[in-house]
């Protein structure tokens, strides 16, 4: 007996303990949340304020952006092999360090592009502007301007990957001429920040009268001789070469930042520790260990693994929350969670794992476990592909910048995409669980039969009141209610598939099977609305055309509907329904 007792208080703590490793794992990256260590401050350089693409942005979010544009990736690597974070490759670009032409950040993959810039295709398919002979470039500048002169949408794969790699180029050449970020702050009742090439014109023509432009100088300067090739140092890049004075220059243009603007150095701080401690990556791992957890709970009918799971992924959606707080903050726009696509991905997911463990709590019985940790873990890959095309923090458009509708209608209509991916999410488990295991009874078909009917009933309240505040918003806007615009159209859709979900199911055309094979079909409504319509590229709510998401798009509705023909089959094939 004695021997079962270690045994028994495992089992006993075991939900805690999990959630404390997952804790553990949260700790560990917001201690470890740096973008250099060292004895030069390169990690306080990466917090400095500028602007770029519109915004005030810390210096390390314009080298990550810049570096993920341009290679696919938020680092790089040296010629030993090591790994270069982005804000040493932008500044080793800025102080024309010749290691910045040699770092293979080019991302070519197509073989014409390959062949017109002379190059081999090699693994990885990154190559440096070093590799590039120069007569090539001017070829390629002029397959360039021709592809740029096509309409996009008639443009070859050729002609569209010459036009992104020109984009590229002109954007490693804006970075490499100080003609971008926008580094000089406003002081002494100046209105406006200035590039570095501004701010060396202005001191040619003797007009600088911002004490913030010698400081800069300054900190590149010193930034060459606190680094130099490394030799037989192998765990960092620096040598106690002079990095007190690197440090000294950076400490005067802190002071000068602390003085002059301390909201914007507070903010920056601020977005430079939220891009090393990468909330939304951690919360998607923890999201699939939530998974892992929960099917074995579910098939093992553990309440202490389901327990488990569920406080998980408490800890989870925990910092999830934390992180949309993060971006409002960052943003300026308190109450206001989704901005663009790649915010909706992430309140989606939010609201996804919040319901799923809403049921989970109400229910016990794992499904509300497993549906969190599928669409927690799903929406947040879905965010991060988004977020490979540029700055998730960007200003809005102007039709769209209003904290109002942004709050209301926005949020309104995102938890009505939410509640039904939820519902489609929990048909789908019917369905499976139904089809190859015997796990599901007549009694677990009742209660998550009841689950969708309950999802389905939020979905549509949701879905109908932001769509009419939508129209509202339009006819304050556009001055007109409704116009059929195809953003408008799929909101609709979703409505009408909701109620014809709920309409069957009142009007005893359907039970518990039908009822989930309907609510799978919401999936294939709700993602063409959400981003389906932004395909066409016409309407005035198209304001994210991501032609790379047609295959993706496709691959999902097909794989929708692979399961609503499994669901209709007669119940004599479902493994639950046969007889032992």
């Amino acid at each position: 007996m004695k021997s079962m007792k270690p045994q028994h208080w495992f089992w006993e703590h075991f939900p805690w303990i999990v959630a404390g490793i997952g804790g553990l794992y949260l700790l560990s990256g917001a201690i470890f949340a740096t973008t250099w260590r060292g004895p030069v401050r390169l990690g306080d350089v990466a917090a400095l304020p500028v602007v770029h693409e519109g915004r005030v942005q810390p210096l390390d979010t314009t080298a990550r952006i810049s570096l993920m544009i341009i290679s696919g990736r938020q680092t790089t690597r040296d010629k030993e092999n090591r790994t270069v974070p982005a804000i040493k490759w932008l500044l080793d670009l800025m102080t024309k360090d010749p290691a910045a032409g040699a770092y293979k950040i080019f991302r070519i993959e197509n073989d014409q592009v390959l062949a017109l810039l002379g190059l081999e295709p090699r693994s990885g398919f990154r190559y440096s502007v070093n590799e590039i002979d120069p007569p090539r470039i001017q070829d390629f500048d002029h397959q360039a301007q021709r592809a740029s002169a096509i309409d996009p949408k008639n443009r070859s794969l050729f002609e569209a990957k010459v036009v992104e790699l020109a984009h590229h180029f002109d954007l490693f050449m804006k970075l490499s001429s100080f003609r971008a970020p926008h580094v000089i702050p406003p002081m002494n009742g100046e209105k406006r920040w200035r590039t570095l090439m501004e701010a060396a014109e202005d001191l040619q023509r003797g007009a600088n009268g911002n004490e913030a432009v010698e400081a800069y100088l300054t900190l590149l300067q010193s930034y060459r001789k606190a680094f130099k090739a490394p030799a037989d140092d192998s765990e960092a890049f620096t040598l106690k070469n002079d990095p007190e004075t690197f440090n000294a220059a950076l400490k005067d243009f802190e002071k000068l930042l602390q003085r002059e603007m301390p909201r914007e150095a507070a903010s920056a701080r601020t977005e430079t520790f939220f891009n090393a401690f990468e909330p939304f990556h951690r919360c998607c791992v923890l999201y699939i260990f939530v998974f892992i957890l929960a099917c074995i709970g579910w098939l093992a009918n553990s309440p202490q693994i389901n327990r488990a799971a569920f406080w998980l992924a408490v800890v989870a959606v925990s910092v999830h929350t934390l992180g949309l707080i993060a971006r409002m903050y960052l943003m300026d726009r308190w109450f206001v969670f989704v901005t663009n696509l790649y915010s909706s991905a992430i309140f989606i997911g939010w609201g996804c794992v919040g319901l799923g463990l809403f049921l989970e709590w109400y229910y016990h019985n794992g499904i509300g476990n497993v549906a969190a940790a599928v669409a927690g873990s799903l929406s947040l890959i879905v965010a991060h592909n988004l977020g490979l095309s540029g700055d998730t923090l960007a200003q809005l458009q102007a039709v769209l910048d209003t904290n109002f509708w942004l709050a209301t209608h926005v949020t309104c209509i995102t938890m009505g995409y939410t509640a039904t991916f939820v519902a489609g999410i929990l048909g789908i488990l019917f369905v499976l669980q139904g089809m190859f295991t015997r796990s599901l009874t007549r009694d677990g078909a009742a209660s998550l039969g009841k689950m969708i009917y309950g999802v389905n009933c939020f979905a549509i309240l949701f879905s109908f009141t932001g769509t009419v505040l939508g129209g509202i918003w339009a006819d304050q806007s556009w001055g007109r209610f409704w116009g059929w615009d195809p953003k408008e159209n799929g909101a609709l859709i979703i409505v009408l598939w909701n109620a014809i979900v709920l309409h069957a199911r009142w009007a005893g055309m359907i039970k518990q099977r039908g009822l989930a094979v309907l609510s799978i079909g919401g999936n294939i409504v709700t993602a063409w609305s959400w981003f389906g319509v932004n395909m066409l590229g016409v309407g005035l709510h198209a304001y994210g055309f991501i032609p790379g998401a047609v295959l993706w798009m496709g691959i999902f509705i097909f794989s929708q509907l692979a399961v609503i023909g499994l669901g209709m089959l007669p119940m004599r094939y479902w493994l639950s329904f046969k007889p032992m």
